[in-house]
């Protein structure tokens, strides 16, 4: 990407250096291993373990209730 700037004295310069940075710049990076079933599973457990599933399915069956009492 090239970015223009007006220069006084010169007219318009090209500019790279100002965006180029982002390629010059080292990679960091890390290997790590995600296990994207067994997180959810750990996480239903979670939930289920807790309660919230069922006051999950409680605020809905309620919800439900109070749209169908209101106009």
């Amino acid at each position: 990407m090239i970015l223009t700037i007006l220069n006084p004295t010169d007219g318009s310069n090209l500019f790279y250096h100002g965006l180029d940075w982002m390629t010059q710049a080292p990679i960091l990076a890390q290997q790590v291993d995600v296990d994207i079933v067994a997180d959810f599973l750990k996480t239903w457990n979670h939930i289920v373990k807790t309660g919230q599933l069922w006051a999950f399915f409680i605020g809905v069956v309620a919800g439900w209730g109070l749209k169908s009492l209101l106009p």
